[in-house]
């Protein structure tokens, strides 16, 4: 199967970019990044958006947290894929108006799997402190027998937290326009070829 790493399309203009509010700042910028549930997420959580910077809403909203922000219907493709991810509603204001931007989710990707093959992907390693060796992959490669068959996932035990998605993902999302969504994609090797 072939697997893709996700980003935000950086190529389009003039789509809507959401900065948190100052008040909501006591959320860790990594809280969605380990493959947690969040249980005492009360859905009050703002964003705002500046309409002369940006006005077109996309599917997958760019945002200053670097979160999964989807849309209702990015949701509802996301519901139908093997993957588990808990949706969290969030509240989105245009800056200095009342006008709310409904029904869009911070997808938080539940499913992590260790399917990591460095031998395989471009990577340089770097130092810190705290944590010792760390590895900056550049071009990912994965064991394709290990992702239990998802369509949308993460990779355990790293410093970043890239999401990765399934072909079946990929005609998916085609199908059904979604927008914000750019796709490259990766090296997946059978066990036997990574070692």
């Amino acid at each position: 199967m072939k697997y893709y790493k996700l980003y935000e399309d950086m190529d389009r203009e003039r789509d809507i970019v959401c900065y948190s509010m100052s008040d909501d700042n006591e959320l860790p910028l990594r809280i969605f990044k380990s493959g947690e549930k969040y249980d005492t997420w009360d859905g009050s959580f703002r964003f705002y958006y500046d309409k002369s910077k940006g006005n077109i809403a996309t599917d997958f909203l760019k945002n200053d947290k670097g979160w999964f922000v989807v849309s209702e219907k990015l949701r509802e493709i996301l519901e139908c894929m093997n993957t588990e991810i808990q949706f969290l509603p969030i509240k989105i204001f245009e800056k200095g108006k009342k006008d709310e931007l409904k029904n869009y989710y911070i997808a938080n990707i539940l499913r992590v799997v260790d399917v990591l093959c460095l031998e395989k992907s471009e990577y340089f390693e770097s130092y810190i402190r705290k944590r010792g060796k760390v590895y900056i992959v550049v071009k990912y490669g994965i064991f394709g027998e290990k992702t239990e068959k998802s369509d949308v996932f993460k990779l355990a035990d790293q410093d970043v937290f890239p999401i990765f998605v399934s072909h079946y993902f990929k005609e998916r999302i085609e199908e059904r326009g979604i927008t914000g969504i750019a796709l490259s994609e990766i090296r997946v090797y059978e066990n036997e070829q990574c070692s």
